[in-house]
């Protein structure tokens, strides 16, 4: 609400203030629930990973979680979610508008066009992933802020516009998850693969039920 434009001084406005709001809440709700789905099926499908992860949390409980710099004390959770959001980013698209005559390639964008960037397509393309449709957290092992370290990996969009939730969702995520894990071990009752459907967030083809085992 402090904040003021660099060029012309003027601070937000009552509107603006409200949409940045909304932007959060749905940063916070919509798309961090579907990280938190499709990362629970993931280590559904791959109880060694998961196993790896729960040592991680046993090592430092969520109880110990103070601050958000706690968080680092759970690199291989981060590193799940990370690998998540590469194979089912929360936005499968991403829409710009551009504001002046631009060049992409060969390609002239004239000023006003629509340029739509797909996460879903630049996360599993073979030019710049190895195995491309594996989950394998650690290609992320080591990587602080991987949305700008790695080519190609935008779950939350680049630069000026990058998402405003993006600390906020990463850190909720990995307290909701450690919470789940420290007292269940995740797994699926229902054999039918879930298919990834890409609408406003990629959802799942079906709710798909979870079993849950009291550690």
């Amino acid at each position: 609400m402090k904040l003021k434009d660099a060029e012309t001084g003027e601070g937000l406005s009552d509107v603006e203030i409200r949409d940045q709001c909304a932007t959060m809440f749905f940063a916070g709700s919509e798309t961090t629930a579907r990280l938190m789905f499709w990362a629970s099926y993931l280590l559904a499908l791959n109880p060694e990973e998961q196993s790896r992860v729960r040592l991680e949390i046993e090592a430092y409980p969520p109880d110990r979680v103070g601050t958000l710099d706690d968080l680092s004390n759970w690199p291989r959770l981060r590193n799940v979610l990370l690998e998540t959001l590469r194979l089912y980013p929360s936005l499968p698209h991403l829409l710009r508008d551009a504001i002046g005559p631009d060049k992409i390639g060969d390609y002239e964008i004239a000023a006003k066009t629509q340029v739509w960037i797909s996460p879903w397509v630049m996360h599993r393309h073979r030019k710049f992933w190895s195995q491309p449709t594996a989950f394998l957290p650690d290609r992320f092992a080591g990587k602080s802020a991987p949305w700008i370290q790695t080519p190609a990996y935008v779950p939350f969009g680049l630069g000026p516009r990058i998402c405003i939730g993006l600390a906020f969702a990463l850190s909720e995520a990995q307290i909701v998850l450690a919470r789940l894990l420290e007292c269940y071990r995740i797994g699926l009752t229902d054999v039918r693969p879930v298919m990834p459907v890409g609408r406003v967030t990629t959802e799942p083809s079906h709710e798909p039920m979870f079993g849950l085992e009291t550690i």
